[in-house]
């Protein structure tokens, strides 16, 4: 297990966060926002800038997370209303939501997949498009569809993609993630584990959501929320995940990628730190623990 950081997590200057980074003594980075656009949606000097950082500084790009498919998936048909004005506008918010999928799935995509061949990133991480409100459950086939196409270009190109688990979208629960990327079927298509957006949508995330998915999972992020009674929820420094849990069981289970900081909160630096210092001890915790087991207190 390995600690990286999310780097706008610390800075939407790719520069701050690495040298604050490898202050710290970390060397392992995911790419997201960059100043105020998002990989791999830069300007030219922006990237340009972006890749001296990359290499000036020595560090290891762990992954990108473009946002793909981080929008809703369409229905097969806009839906319908006597009123012209109203179904209209059904009309026209069904166009733009197919003509984005389209986006990501003809641009975005292909952009990603040369992006994180650039910076020698090895995982894409995408999503599996929000549900738009409706009930979780399986995934429409057109979701499955473009998830393994997408999947299948990745492969083309030496690259793995990832679903990442989030709340309000089609891969939300540890098994719900699991059972969207068995139906897909592809060698090249795993998950990026998020225990805190499990949570958040009603899940167990240690010990029943791992248990679902730990075969899948490539790249895991630590954050952690809390869930209030009426279903209201806050991301938190330290809330209701049994990090200590799951951290063991990654262990256990021989989990050697990373674990990249991701928690969410103001102030970013501190935030920040303050994560990596309780990841870092969970993990030293984790390694200890097998040392203890069949001794005697």
């Amino acid at each position: 297990m390995i600690p990286s950081i999310v780097t706008d997590e610390l800075s939407g200057d790719p520069e701050t966060a690495f040298e604050l980074g490898l202050e710290w003594g970390v060397d392992r980075f995911e790419l997201r926002g960059i100043h105020d656009g998002r990989v791999p949606r830069l300007d030219r000097h922006a990237r340009q800038r972006l890749l001296r950082a990359v290499r000036g500084f020595g560090v290891t790009i762990t992954a990108i997370s473009p946002g793909l498919f981080k929008c809703p998936f369409p229905a097969g048909e806009p839906a319908r209303s006597n009123l012209g004005w109203m179904d209209k506008g059904f009309f026209q918010n069904w166009e733009e939501a197919r003509s984005l999928v389209e986006d990501h799935r003809r641009n975005l995509l292909p952009a990603s997949i040369d992006f994180a061949r650039e910076v020698g990133a090895k995982f894409i991480i995408a999503f599996s498009f929000s549900r738009n409100g409706a009930a979780s459950g399986e995934a429409p086939a057109g979701v499955i569809e473009l998830l393994s196409e997408a999947a299948a270009a990745a492969d083309a190109a030496g690259l793995e993609l990832l679903v990442e688990t989030e709340e309000g979208h089609w891969a939300d629960t540890g098994a719900r993630s699991a059972a969207l990327v068995e139906r897909a079927a592809k060698p090249s298509l795993a998950i990026n584990w998020d225990p805190a957006n499990a949570l958040i949508d009603g899940d167990v995330p240690y010990p029943q959501g791992y248990a679902a998915l730990k075969h899948l999972v490539r790249n895991v992020h630590f954050k952690d929320a809390r869930v209030y009674p009426d279903g209201s929820w806050e991301l938190l420094a330290q809330g209701d995940v049994d990090w200590a849990g799951q951290i063991a069981a990654l262990a256990a289970d021989g989990y050697e990628g990373a674990i990249a900081v991701e928690p969410h909160l103001s102030p970013s630096v501190a935030s920040t730190r303050n994560a990596l210092a309780r990841l870092r001890s969970l993990i030293e915790d984790a390694k200890a623990r097998p040392s203890t087991v069949g001794k005697k207190s």
